[in-house]
């Protein structure tokens, strides 16, 4: 089957997906543990000087929030709530692929859409380099 054969290949072999080291900066110090909490349903982030900051995702779901509304409004909760499960499996399982390749790891390709996705990515993560505390 093509699709086994694509996602068995070997991942520097992928058409448009350069062989890259990234560098990682050694800080002096070690980067702060930051405290996760949610409070009615958001999500924030806590220094330790007591400074509290709304996670990306809770920033970005203030866009567009009628237009999902009436979206949700129009296909039904059941379908909406799979849609919505599936775009967030995908965006963590593209994230993991590019934070390994960052790390100068293997990506571990599970889909042809994952593979797709990260390789309209790659021109993007490959103007990344001197990376501080990841």
């Amino acid at each position: 089957m093509i699709v086994k054969n694509i996602l068995n290949m070997p991942w520097r072999s992928y058409p448009g997906i350069i062989n890259m080291y990234f560098h990682h900066v050694v800080l002096e110090q070690q980067a702060p543990t930051l405290k996760q909490v949610n409070d009615q349903g958001t999500r924030y982030y806590v220094t330790p000087q007591g400074n509290k900051y709304p996670s990306i995702t809770t920033v970005l779901s203030e866009y567009n929030k009628k237009a999902i509304y009436e979206w949700r409004q129009r296909v039904g909760d059941e379908e909406a709530n799979r849609v919505s499960r599936q775009a967030s499996s995908r965006g963590t399982r593209i994230h993991k692929l590019c934070e390994d390749y960052l790390n100068n790891e293997t990506p571990q390709f599970k889909t042809p859409f994952d593979t797709d996705m990260f390789q309209t990515l790659v021109p993007e993560l490959q103007k990344i380099n001197n990376i501080h505390a990841q």
